[in-house]
This record gives C-alpha cells, structure tokens and sequence, in this order.
C-alpha cells in the first residue's frame, strides 16, 4: 500500500524547480491523493464494516418485532455506539505504517509533507466518517423501515441526521477520537490499549484535583446534583477511593456541583478545554510525525 501512495503521490512535475516537495507544507492535489490512495486500500474493510453495521440493525430491528416493543427511537440510539466503536478502532490504527519496520521508510519518504500525511488520516476519520455513517444510516433506515412496514406491519421513524442529539454525539466523538489518534503516532504496540489506560489514570488525576478544589472551595460538600438525587447515597468523600472515581464519576459529580452552587466559571473553564483538547493534540501527533522523520535523517 505505501508503494502504491508512493506511486500516486509522485509527480513529476511537481519536482521541477529549486523547492522540494517535502518542503512544502500543504498541496490540496498531493493531500486528495493520499487520502484517495489510502480509501483504495482500506474500501475492503469499509465495506465489511458497514455490512456489520447492517446486520446487528437488521437484526435488532428483528427481534424488537417479534418481541412486541419497537423501540422508535432505535436508528438515533444505535448511531452513536457505530460511530465511537468504529471511529476510534480506526484512529489507533491510523499510522500503523509508521511503526512497522517493513515499510516505515517508504511511509517517511513518501513525497508529501507532516501536514499532509497528517491531514490524510486526520479528514477521513473525523469529517469523512461522519458523513459517511449520517448518509448510511438514512438510506439504511429507509431500507430497514420498509421491510417492517411490508412483513410486520409497522415501522419506526427513520434516521433523522438533523438532530441536535446526534450532532452532540458527534462533538463528544471528536474529543475523544482525539487523544486515540495521537497515541497512533505515540505507541508503537496496542495504541489502542496503551491510549485507554493513559485516559484512565488521566481521568482518576482529574478527579482527585476537581474533588480537592472543591471540597476546599465549599464548607459543606453535598452528594447532589442538579436534580437533587443522590448519585449513589453510601459515597462519603470521607471514605472516598479510586474505585469511587472510576464506578461512580466523582469527578463529574463534583463538577456539576460547583455549576450548580453558581460557580459559571468552572463550567466555562471546562468547556474552552474541551473544545481547545482536539486541535491541542493533532498538533503534538503532527510534531510526532516530523520527529519520526528527523530521528531517521530523511
């Protein structure tokens, strides 16, 4: 596959003149053929995938008829699991050819810049996926919707790509794909595996910090949230532990509190990092791409 890019990339009237092409930082033509050249070599398993998704719809769809309750809202809550499960499988897989030792070089030598080979794996997984499941999900159910409406009788509402819920997941779903794709340039071995225990103690720090400041900030710490419910009513901070934070999300409990309490600058605080987190990491995974290439002199 890289000989291939290798290949495709190459023009040679894009090497005339002094400027290499390596010194080029974008080339919207050069950009289109990586991602074209790497949508030829996975379309195989794009295509297995979506049969996958079809089938566990099919027969979801299947079963909730003959049991008698179709869920209405099945296509909207099944977008969400499809899109997570498949898009971050994908990002810690996104530079395998970068750590294997068979085609590395050719991978580092191909005639494109860090940004572009970046770029390359960064669209298709974050914009390219997402309209590629919006799109299959309606026409899926459509299909879906029609072949209950012809055997059982009945039919659900069918995908609406529109919904603010679905557009939410979607958010969630790049600020978590995320930190996936920089340990994809980060971890030579389970990048997968590595990135998620890396997320965890991530996680537990986070939330030992927001259960300090809080409990510093606010004379009498209250097990409730928003609604006034108690999260899980045998948690005290005085018996509180790491598998508290990990079972039940004392870090986001503690978060909505001081929100609750009136404290608007903690939530602000909170969203500006969210939303600054994925731009944050592509560049450290764009810097990982041009170390890789200078550690090896190319």
């Amino acid at each position: 596959n890289v000989g291939q890019c290798v290949r495709i990339v190459q023009n040679p009237d894009q090497l005339k003149g002094r400027t290499s092409v390596m010194e080029q930082h974008l080339s919207l033509r050069r950009l289109w053929l990586l991602i074209r050249c790497d949508v030829l070599a996975e379309w195989r398993m794009y295509a297995f995938l979506c049969a996958i998704v079809a089938g566990i719809t099919i027969l979801i769809s299947v079963h909730e008829n003959n049991a008698g309750y179709p869920d209405p809202s099945l296509h909207q809550s099944l977008f969400g699991p499809f899109l997570f499960i498949w898009g971050i499988w994908a990002s810690s897989r996104a530079f395998r050819s970068l750590h294997d030792r068979t085609c590395r070089d050719a991978y580092l030598l191909l005639p494109a810049s860090a940004l572009e080979k970046l770029l390359a794996r960064l669209l298709p997984l974050t914009v390219g996926l997402t309209i590629l499941l919006l799109a299959y999900f309606c026409v899926l159910s459509i299909v879906v919707e029609a072949f209950n409406s012809a055997f059982f009788g009945s039919r659900r509402p069918i995908f609406n790509p529109f919904d603010p819920d679905i557009w939410e997941l979607i958010g969630f779903y790049i600020i978590l794909q995320s930190p996936y794709f920089l340990g994809a340039t980060w971890f030579r071995r389970f990048a997968f595996l590595k990135t998620t225990l890396a997320l965890v103690l991530l996680h537990v720090g986070f939330a030992l910090f927001a259960l300090a400041v809080f409990r510093l900030s606010t004379p009498s710490f209250s097990r409730r949230v928003l609604d006034g419910q108690d999260i899980h009513p045998e948690l005290y901070p005085d018996s509180f532990d790491i598998l508290d934070v990990l079972l039940f999300e004392l870090a986001g409990v503690a978060v909505r509190s001081v929100h609750h309490a009136g404290i608007d600058t903690w939530a602000a605080i909170l969203s500006a990092a969210m939303i600054l987190l994925p731009p944050i990491l592509w560049c450290i995974a764009w810097l990982r791409l041009r170390e890789a290439r200078a550690s090896d002199g190319i």
